[in-house]
This record gives C-alpha cells, sequence and structure tokens, in this order.
C-alpha cells in the first residue's frame, strides 16, 4: 500500500525497489495499491465536483500494470479523508497475510488497519518536520488551512503509529521518536537499491564529471536555492568548475529559475526533468560529485543511489544524510546551521572533493551502499519483520 506512486520521486523508488525484491526473492506475490494524492484525483467523490458523487466505487479504471490497483478517496480535497478507510478497499485488503505500507507520512497507514491482516509501516518522516520549511505564512488563508490540515494528519500519524503491528524507520532520529511514544517493534531499517544496478563506471571516479543533484525540484524542501548559492560560490574560487545538473520530477520553482539568472549561471546550470528511470545510472556515473542541499530528509534515496555510483557525495546534515554518509569518509555533510554558513560550506566541501578527497571517498562510498544498502542486506530487514509477524500470535489473525 502507498500513495502518489507514478508521482512521488522517492516513496515510488522505495516501492519499486521493495516489490522488485520480493519478487525475485520467490518468496512472494505481491499486489501494489496506490492511493489518491491529488485535490483533482478522477476517481474520487470530490466536493466541488457533484457528478463524482454518484460514483458507485472509488477503484480506479485498471491500468498497464497487473499487479497495480488505484483508488480513489471521498472528500478527496481534505487532506485527513484521504487517509480514512474505505470499505471496498478495507475488504480487497482483507485476503492478504500481511500488509506492507510504504508512505512519506505514517498517515498512510491509517486506511488499512482495520482490513485484518498484520500491518507494516515504512515511513519517512514525520510531517510536522517534512512541512516545517515549507509551510505558506501562518497567517495568511493558506498558511492557516496548511496548519491545521498538519495538526489532523499529526494526530493520525500518533495513532498509527502505535496501532500498527510493526514500524520501519529511516534514521535514529525517527527511531527514538516513536520508540519513546511506546510502539514496542520499530526497527531501523532504510531502505536499499539494487547495487548491480547502481555501479561505478569501469573508468572509475572522475574528477572532470559535472556536479549532479537528483530529486523533485519542485519541492521547496529540497533548498535548491542554497545549491545555486553553493555553486555560484564555488566558481569565484575555481572559474573552471564543471556544469551543475539539477535532474529529477518536475521542474524547478520560479524563485529558483529566477536566481539562476539573476546569477548569470544559465549557460552553467543544466536542467533535466522527468529523467526515464533507465537513464538515471548512466546520469549519476557521468558525475564528479553528488549534491543535496535538503532542509529535511528522511534519508535521501538518490543519495544513495548515487553512493553506489561511486560517487561523493557533499550533503546538509539532515537526519538521513546522517544515517547515509560518514562524514569525512564517504562524503561531507554539512550542518544546517546558521542558515547563511550553508552555501559556503558547501561549496568549500565540493572543492575539497575534486582537488583532494574524491578518489578515496568515490571507493568508500561504494563499499557503505554494498555493506548497508545493497537489496541483500536491505530486504533482509523487512522479510525478517514479515517472518516475526506471521509466525507469532498478530501472524494468525
Amino acid at each position: 500500500m502507498t500513495h502518489g506512486l507514478h508521482r512521488n520521486g522517492g516513496v515510488g523508488s522505495v516501492v519499486n525497489w521493495l516489490y522488485e525484491g520480493l519478487v525475485a526473492s520467490g518468496r512472494y506475490t505481491v499486489d501494489v495499491h496506490d492511493l489518491a494524492t491529488s485535490v483533482r484525483d478522477t476517481s474520487s467523490r470530490r466536493l466541488l465536483a457533484p457528478r463524482s458523487w454518484r460514483r458507485a466505487s472509488l477503484l480506479g479504471p485498471p491500468g498497464g500494470v497487473p499487479h497495480e490497483r488505484y483508488w480513489g478517496a471521498n472528500a478527496v480535497e481534505l487532506e485527513f479523508m484521504r487517509y480514512r478507510p474505505r470499505p471496498e478497499l478495507t475488504a480487497a485488503l482483507s485476503g492478504y497475510d500481511c500488509i506492507q505500507v510504504v508512505g512519506g507520512s505514517p498517515a498512510w497507514a491509517a486506511p488499512v488497519l482495520a482490513a485484518g491482516p498484520p500491518v507494516v509501516v515504512q515511513m519517512a518522516t514525520l510531517v510536522e518536520w517534512e512541512r516545517a520549511c515549507g509551510l505558506p505564512s501562518r497567517w495568511r488563508p493558506s498558511g492557516l488551512w496548511r496548519a491545521a490540515m498538519t495538526r489532523l494528519t499529526s494526530r493520525i500519524e500518533r495513532s498509527v503509529l502505535t496501532a500498527a503491528d510493526a514500524v520501519l524507520v529511516e534514521n535514529q532520529v525517527v527511531f527514538d521518536w516513536i520508540e519513546a511514544l511506546g510502539q514496542p517493534n520499530v526497527m531501523l531499517a532504510p531502505p536499499g537499491v539494487d547495487t548491480e544496478r547502481f555501479s561505478p563506471p569501469p573508468t572509475g571516479w572522475r574528477a572532470d564529471g559535472y556536479l549532479l543533484s537528483v530529486c523533485r525540484l519542485g519541492d521547496p524542501r529540497k533548498g535548491l536555492d542554497r545549491m545555486v548559492r553553493a555553486y555560484a560560490e564555488a566558481l569565484r574560487t575555481r572559474p573552471d568548475l564543471p556544469p551543475l545538473i539539477l535532474a529529477g520530477k518536475g521542474r524547478p520553482e520560479p524563485e529558483t529559475t529566477a536566481l539562476i539568472a539573476e546569477l548569470g549561471l544559465g549557460p552553467r546550470i543544466r536542467i533535466r526533468s522527468d529523467v526515464p528511470a533507465d537513464k538515471l545510472v548512466e546520469l549519476y556515473r557521468g558525475a564528479s560529485v553528488f549534491l543535496q542541499t535538503s532542509h529535511e530528509e528522511g534519508l535521501g534515496l538518490a543519495a544513495v543511489e548515487a553512493m553506489a555510483c561511486g560517487v561523493p557525495t557533499v550533503l546538509t546534515a539532515t537526519h538521513g544524510a546522517r544515517e547515509c554518509v560518514v562524514d569525512g569518509r564517504t562524503g561531507w555533510l554539512v550542518p544546517l546551521a546558521p542558515a547563511a554558513e550553508v552555501g559556503r560550506s558547501v561549496a568549500a566541501r565540493l572543492l575539497d572533493v575534486l582537488h583532494h578527497s574524491g578518489p578515496a571517498m568515490a571507493a568508500a562510498a561504494r563499499d557503505r551502499c554494498e555493506e548497508r544498502f545493497s537489496r541483500r542486506v536491505a530486504l533482509r530487514r523487512f522479510t525478517d519483520t514479515y517472518d516475526r509477524l506471521l509466525a507469532g500470535p498478530a501472524g494468525s489473525r
């Protein structure tokens, strides 16, 4: 069970990785159920579209992938309604042995708790943490509405986290928070990558490769303005710096493109929107350094993919980045505060990788991925959880 499967970069990557790994193991039959996230969702009953109220079913039309089903919501414009159970969905899920929820927030597990099978929640972060840097002004109507939805979602998250049979988290900070909440079955289990597919080029690390960032380009949480300023700062020291490629889903915010133009970086910064999955590996392999200047990350799977390809990283020290990177060995972590120093610090660390530490960090980054984030290692944390639940009292429900 997931949400916005084909709209959400990180969540979609985890779902695809987990699906492929479970099927390849030969032990599981896996279906994917995808929940609506858009206020304009055409499979939902929408408050602002009275004709949709007569919809007989919230099950979306069959797609091109046999194992995927899509579900709308009632009153989808209201965020908390997307987390409500649907009788038809509950009935469809009741026949499974186990339900694995993959979500940015644990609230996405709320629609499935009543279905009957054991529920395992895999989550990246908490909604209050994720939205801390992206909320509109609290005194504007949009800000007041967003804050109200965030408070309601936070209440749902707490309810889910105490009711779930197991919770798998991506970093130590989230683990500690949930353990303090009283959930007895929480595990630090970051997802992994296919390290056979994501692998270094035969020629090894290249110092003359472009600089690269991969993310949801229009998400303010990714802090692309800080990356643009860091790149401009590094150019002052090294005018022949390789170009910067900003790749990922969507387009950058207008403020980001305006900043690029204001700093005269249009010829130096290239934007590649909606890069196909089969092109990602070559994109990583051509990079000299992977950059991430996020305000918040549950893990940051793109950074793990880059490391698997033998690319050193320079990341802001979010909770997720601290789980991925061994600072000074596989890459550099830049403190999030003081905010005014982030750009200069990223620039300095970037230049250090290019001039000094790159070769050693490239090898160490690859080793770190094989030890911690390979499919064999990371998938075992999930399957051990299933085995434990299905063998215990919860598995006999």
